[in-house]
């Protein structure tokens, strides 16, 4: 699930609750702003660009409750250009490649804090950990805090770059209705239509259902095209899983198998 960004006091007291709400995947706390450690800031929010997308909460405090960070108050004189200054120059210096980062004040209670919003990265963010830029670490978000990347990790992302990349744009389209119609062959072939359902905390694969009856999952990256329709958003499935109305054989044999699923799905529907 993508986060939602915080513009105002409305936001944060719709989510943020003292002495309740636990750091998770898409927010976190800092007490203060410490100008001798931008690596910390810079890891927090590379983590977010790396995962769903969140908000770094600058002048929150917080404490320790079942093994917890919770939010517990806010602490008083906070300098929201100062810290800007810093985001938009030192701290987004120590990133590569650039992301989208947006510093909003917010007054909740006559107290002032500073909304770090943090858009979704389509690209894998690194943070420089020397002068040299010879060393770069890759954190990630969960709900316990920040992770780091292995090796294996980093190399799987950049070769489903593509995956991701299509889940966000599907995120961007596919908001309250999520009826869909899919286009399965640009060369010909009717377009039928689905129920798309997102699979919680899955950046990866997707489900359709087709008449209340059938489903079957999917990876984003079998999703070549997505545009609005009338009520709906429509998809059109990759080429190359098809070859008339056969299925091309290539390594990913679990995707074929998928594809093959959907078909007689829409092949048993059209008998009745």
């Amino acid at each position: 699930m993508l986060y939602k960004p915080f513009k105002n006091e409305v936001d944060f007291l719709s989510f943020i609750h003292f002495d309740e709400t636990s750091e998770s995947i898409h927010w976190d706390y800092k007490q203060s702003f410490n100008s001798n450690n931008l690596e910390d800031i810079a890891i927090d929010l590379a983590a977010f660009a790396n995962t769903f997308g969140g908000i770094l909460l600058i002048g929150v405090a917080e404490t320790s409750k079942d093994g917890r960070k919770v939010a517990s108050g806010f602490i008083p004189n906070i300098d929201i250009e100062f810290i800007r200054k810093k985001i938009h120059t030192q701290v987004r210096d120590l990133i590569s490649p650039n992301i989208e980062v947006q510093v909003v004040p917010i007054v909740v209670n006559s107290n002032l804090i500073a909304a770090v919003n943090v858009e979704p990265s389509v690209n894998l963010v690194g943070v420089c950990l020397n002068r040299d830029r010879l060393q770069y670490c890759f954190p990630y978000r969960t709900e316990f805090g920040n992770r780091f990347m292995t090796y294996e990790d980093v190399e799987k992302r950049m070769i489903d770059n593509r995956s991701r990349s299509m889940f966000l744009k599907l995120k961007k389209h596919i908001v309250g209705n999520n009826s869909v119609v899919i286009y399965p062959n640009p060369r010909g072939g009717r377009p039928s239509k689905w129920f798309f359902e997102w699979i919680e905390n899955s950046d990866d694969v997707f489900k359709l259902v087709y008449d209340n009856k059938y489903s079957v999952n999917l990876p984003f990256s079998s999703v070549h095209e997505v545009w609005p329709g009338d009520n709906h958003t429509c998809l059109r499935l990759n080429h190359q899983l098809y070859c008339g109305q056969d299925y091309i054989d290539f390594e990913d044999s679990e995707r074929v198998q998928s594809m093959k699923l959907m078909q007689s799905i829409l092949n048993r529907s059209n008998r009745k």
